[in-house]
């Protein structure tokens, strides 16, 4: 797959040898909704015997017109988990365009005159039902008449989970509210993060459940504070484990926001490595409890809730 950074206005043409069915949207998160609008255009890809492209952007649209803050700055993929995606899904090209307000400014006849028919060469257009592209009089039902017969469109309907449309929105809305197996439902896979084990302050082992301490990307949102019940890669082995995501107030108040993660039946020193999480299920909200004894017993009860989880699956 090859990825073309493009900064708007283009200072020089493409030149692609071949035209190219094209798939456009921001993507966050790669869900089942968008995998359906990414298949769909590489069916037809694969019908006309051309490559498949994807249309895509540096960072949220938004971030053009209004002030962002906490989550709302945070994605659900960042940018190296987007690409593996999209390179699993059969994409040849990837367009990763710094959107600007320069290039959110100019016209949807524009858009479509310089970039998809002069630059990216394309034959087909395919695009999720609600797909906008700048301008507020940018949406997939005029598209055709911007294309004026030189490459065809190609609207995706919704992807349905209990009647409700997949989308970022619902999915970051229920990552907010620890709701990880409907994640996980609407993207198709696992919720997962990335990170590098650090050194914490070793209460766990004090407590008899040494953690690992995951120091994680700062852009990418997270679960909300809570346990879970998690997988945790460590080089080319999977392990079991309990997570913790919070502010330890048992500890303390104000404390920062930590991710410690108790491995089943793992006894090593593993400071440094880069490991991968996936979130499977929350088992309670984080409490502030009276005491030490309290909390150990907490902590053996999320253990035997744990070890019932992945005896069952």
């Amino acid at each position: 797959m090859k990825i073309i950074k493009i900064h708007h206005p283009l200072k020089k043409e493409l030149n692609l040898s071949q035209p190219l069915v094209i798939a456009m949207g921001f993507f966050d998160g790669l869900h089942l909704g968008h995998q359906k609008v990414i298949n769909s255009a590489r069916e037809i890809s694969e019908k006309k015997n051309l490559p498949l492209a994807v249309i895509t952007y540096d960072h949220k649209p938004e971030l053009v017109y209004k002030k962002m803050q906490g989550n709302d700055k945070r994605y659900i993929t960042v940018y190296q988990d987007k690409m593996q995606l999209l390179n699993q899904l059969g994409v040849d090209y990837v367009f990763y365009i710094n959107y600007s307000y320069a290039f959110q400014s100019q016209s949807p006849q524009m858009f479509v005159d310089d970039y998809l028919v002069q630059n990216f060469n394309a034959d087909t257009v395919v695009a999720g039902f609600d797909h906008t592209y700048g301008d507020k009089n940018a949406d997939m039902d005029l598209l055709p008449t911007y294309a004026k017969h030189r490459f065809e469109v190609v609207q995706v309907a919704p992807n349905l989970i209990n009647n409700k449309k997949i989308s970022s929105t619902r999915i970051r809305r229920n990552l907010e509210d620890g709701h990880i197996e409907t994640v996980n439902k609407l993207l198709g896979r696992h919720f997962k993060n990335d990170g590098v084990i650090v050194h914490g302050y070793a209460r766990g082992r004090e407590l008899g459940y040494p953690t690992i301490n995951i120091d994680y990307d700062g852009l990418q949102m997270m679960p909300s504070i809570g346990v879970y019940v998690t997988k945790v890669r460590i080089g080319n082995e999977w392990f079991e484990g309990m997570a913790s995501i919070g502010r330890n107030e048992t500890f303390g108040e104000n404390n920062p926001i930590t991710l410690e993660i108790n491995l089943l039946n793992f006894n090593r020193n593993v400071y440094g490595e880069t490991v991968r999480v996936e979130w499977l299920y929350k088992i309670r909200n984080q409490v502030k409890f009276t005491g030490i004894d309290n909390l150990i017993k907490q902590m053996d009860q999320d253990k035997i809730i744990t070890e019932r989880f992945f005896k069952n699956i």
